[in-house]
This record gives structure tokens, C-alpha cells and sequence, in this order.
């Protein structure tokens, strides 16, 4: 064989020996974190997938990897411009970043270009002119639960107490806007779906009923991977096959201080695509498990043109 064709050979194997190496390290240079960063804010105008999972303690396990389109918010204010970054999304997360999705950052102080997205503040409120949360501060409400496998009543669909399994019990914390924890609803999704949370097969239909009606703002939103039927058999058939989601949301009822609630609920198939965090919701709400049993009036969901 003469050099020739040995350098052709040579070349078609460690060509994309070489754009792979340089794509990684793209990504490993966007999707780092960034030295002392400063905080803002951002909106995806575009998200498109690369093909690519990575495992790492910061996004766990086999979290695909996405290429971004950003409006950055500068930090303190100022005229909002456009970035790019590309950055892997932990799997809690992936149905609820979507365009439109609000999203915290930060921004290299030596080149605003370069961001990388803050998880621990996906859909959290918007940054005053200080860097700090809008709404935040001394006195803030926050509202812890525990769910530990005590029985519950109502239509809820999670089980939550004071005793029970201590210690070991997903505790899922919401801050003074409503936002939840992240490693809580993390915890509080895997124990459902593991069994260490029963789930109670309440009736929607007579909370809608019976309850209190008014409005709420999906703060997060994931599925749970089983079917209404996998959860109630007993349920219609004609909704036995709609996807179960997990819900945190911040309710609001006439003459009431807004307050957070979580709860599994039915998604009907042609609402699923309309689910995500910032969208209201028409409710009816337990008073006496208002924490938990909240019921969907999907014949009135989403509510369009209501500010939320």
C-alpha cells in the first residue's frame, strides 16, 4: 500500500476522532461553571437537541444535552440581548424547559456571552435591581410538608403526615412565591413512583363538586410514568389512559393569602402539550386538605389571556 493511501485512510478515521473531541470540548466549556457568575435572568426563545446524554453529580444521570437560545436580562437591568450556551438538563426538568420557559443564569463578568443556566432557579421569580429575588426577604412564608405514608383523605393523590416512616420521608419546602424545592420535588417524584409514598385514588369529580373554586399557577410539572387506569382501575375507561403528572402549584382562592399545594393529577392527552410552569389553571380545592387535594377543571384549562 503506498503513503498516499495510507494518509486518506489515516485522515477518514481521525477526522471525526477530532471534531468529537473539539464538540466535547465546546460543550464542557459552555456547560461548565462559571467562575464568580453573576446572577440574571433569561427567557428560551429556542431549544434544540445535540443527541448527547452526560452523567454527572450536577445533573445526574444520563441528562441529554441541549443547545439554547437565550434572552439575557443583564444583571442589575438594562436591554435585554441574545446568547447561546449548550448545557445538559437534569431529567427532572426536561418537561418543563420549553420556549417561553423563565429561567435563571449566570453570566461570565468577562464575557456576558457566555452563560449557563442556575437549575436551582427554573421558573423562579424575576431578580430585583440588588440580584436578590424579587418578593424575598425577612419574613418570607415558607411552607414545609412531609409525606411519610400517613393516610390521607379527600381526592389527593399523595399521602402526608406527622409520623410514619421519620427521617427517611421526602420533605418538599416552597419559598414566599410559591416555588418549590427542587431536590424535594426530586425526592417527593422518585418515592411515588417507587412506592414508598402510596398514592390514594380521591375522586376529582367530587372535589370539583364539593370544594372551593378558584384559580392556580403551575409552579412545576412532571410526569409521574403511570396511566390513570395504572393508578385507579376503577377509573372511566375513556380516561384510563391519560398520563398521571405530579403538580406543585400556587393557588389562589377569593379572600385567601395565595398558598402552595402539591398533588398527583390526570393530564387528558390533548392538554399535555399545553402543561407547563407559569400556566393557570381553573381549581377546586379541599379546605380541609387544601395542601393536597386540588382538583383540575380541565374543561376550563388552561385559562387563556387571565393574568396568572
Amino acid at each position: 500500500m503506498d503513503q498516499s493511501a495510507i494518509a486518506i485512510i489515516a485522515l477518514t478515521v481521525g477526522l471525526p476522532l477530532v471534531i468529537m473531541v473539539w464538540a466535547l470540548g465546546q460543550f464542557r466549556k459552555d456547560s461548565a461553571g462559571i467562575k464568580n457568575g453573576i446572577p440574571a435572568d433569561a427567557v428560551v426563545e429556542s431549544i434544540a437537541e445535540t443527541g448527547t446524554t452526560i452523567s454527572s453529580p450536577s445533573v445526574g444521570p444520563e441528562a441529554p444535552v441541549y443547545r439554547f437560545g437565550l434572552l439575557v436580562t443583564p444583571p442589575g437591568g438594562g436591554a435585554p440581548y441574545r446568547a447561546e450556551t449548550t448545557h445538559a438538563v437534569p431529567r427532572l426538568y426536561v418537561p418543563m424547559v420549553m420556549p417561553g420557559t423563565r429561567l435563571g443564569v449566570k453570566v461570565d463578568p468577562t464575557n456576558p456571552m457566555r452563560v449557563v443556566p442556575d437549575w436551582n432557579r427554573l421558573n423562579a421569580p424575576a431578580l430585583d435591581a440588588t440580584g436578590d429575588a424579587a418578593g424575598a426577604g425577612a419574613g418570607a412564608r415558607t411552607v414545609t410538608m412531609t409525606f411519610d405514608g400517613a393516610p390521607a383523605g379527600g381526592g389527593g393523590l399523595l399521602a402526608a403526615g406527622a409520623g410514619g416512616w421519620a427521617g427517611a420521608a421526602p420533605t418538599l419546602s416552597f419559598d414566599t412565591n410559591g416555588v418549590p424545592s427542587a431536590g424535594g420535588v426530586e425526592s417527593l417524584v422518585g418515592a411515588v413512583r417507587g412506592g414508598t409514598v402510596p398514592t390514594i385514588r380521591g375522586s376529582a369529580a367530587t372535589t370539583l363538586a364539593t370544594g372551593t373554586h378558584g384559580t392556580a399557577v403551575i409552579t412545576t410539572a412532571m410526569p409521574l410514568g403511570k396511566t390513570a387506569g395504572e393508578i385507579n382501575p376503577a377509573i372511566d375507561p375513556s380516561q384510563a389512559h391519560d398520563p398521571v403528572w405530579i403538580f406543585t402549584v400556587e393557588v389562589a382562592l377569593a379572600g385567601q393569602a395565595p398558598f402552595p399545594a402539591v398533588f398527583g393529577h390526570r393530564v387528558p392527552s390533548a392538554k399535555v402539550g399545553q402543561i407547563a410552569p407559569g400556566v393557570k389553571l381553573s381549581v377546586a380545592v379541599d379546605p380541609e386538605n387544601q395542601y393536597q387535594d386540588v382538583a383540575i377543571d380541565w374543561d376550563k384549562s388552561p385559562l387563556v389571556g387571565v393574568p396568572a
